[in-house]
């Protein structure tokens, strides 16, 4: 199962907070996840591993100085993903029976309501891998050779043991081959990775760069907006993987620090439609 969960929370008093709060929202989701399970939580900390979650950076703040902040009342989300049964059994959960509060920096937030459901939130869904497959794999219609990503959070790679702020098609889609292959119950073929570096380019972009705080007073660029990529090959079973790995990346994220407000993206709405 694959889930994307939006909680909508408020304060009663004014917050300031610092711009970043990737780190914090991760921490956040481990503590929500240790209250019922830790040996997950532990095994979720655990290093040197691709993690089967993603979390986001506190949306809905507004500018204050170098922070956000957030007024009494004023509506503010987190979005968290599963990539696996029992991650989204925890999501779902807390959507059965929501958490009061979620603490961030300190600052303790009321969850004012939990949803799965796209009606509600734009950013919510649930999907079996399987039904996920059948939708691009299973049809007749031979598929579309355009493919277009939203990055709605800053984006960016390491490549060559280097920050890469640019939205490549084999880095954006190598990376979701990568993440498939390790959550999905039937892998593709590392085929895919060599088509999308081979026959996928970029058509169409507007994109911003923004600066992403790391570690201590680190800073590394990422980048905003949206990309758009062109099949060279029209080969309908690989695009088909392309199309299937676009709709993946709304759960799965793209880049890397997607557990950590990093990386949020989603196939791109059409224009003039609402976020």
């Amino acid at each position: 199962m694959l889930t994307s969960l939006v909680m909508t929370l408020t304060t009663d008093r004014s917050l300031s907070f610092p711009p970043h709060l990737g780190r914090a929202s991760h921490a956040a989701f481990l503590r929500l996840i240790a209250q019922s399970d830790p040996a997950l939580a532990e095994h979720l900390h655990a290093p040197d591993q691709r993690r089967p979650f993603t979390c986001s950076n506190l949306w809905g703040l507004r500018r204050e100085g170098r922070g956000l902040a957030l007024a009494p009342e004023a509506p503010a989300s987190l979005r968290y993903t599963g990539l696996t049964a029992e991650v989204s059994h925890h999501l779902r959960q807390w959507v059965e029976r929501p958490p009061s509060h979620i603490e961030l920096e300190g600052a303790a937030l009321t969850v004012q309501a939990v949803t799965l459901d796209p009606d509600e939130h734009p950013w919510a869904g649930q999907i079996t891998y399987e039904a996920l497959g059948a939708c691009h794999l299973l049809p007749d219609d031979a598929p579309s050779a355009r493919f277009e990503l939203e990055f709605a959070a800053p984006t960016a790679f390491r490549s060559g043991g280097r920050t890469l702020p640019l939205p490549l098609p084999a880095l954006v889609y190598g990376g979701l081959v990568d993440k498939w292959n390790d959550f999905a119950p039937v892998s593709v073929s590392d085929e895919a990775r060599r088509f999308a570096d081979e026959c996928l380019a970029v058509s169409r972009y507007r994109l911003s760069t923004r600066a992403i705080g790391g570690k201590g007073d680190s800073v590394q660029i990422g980048f905003v907006g949206r990309c758009r990529y062109v099949a060279l090959n029209k080969d309908r079973y690989w695009l088909a993987v392309m199309q299937l790995l676009t709709d993946y990346a709304f759960y799965a994220g793209v880049g890397y620090r997607t557990t950590a407000g990093l990386g949020q993206a989603r196939r791109a709405l059409p224009r003039g439609e609402a976020v």
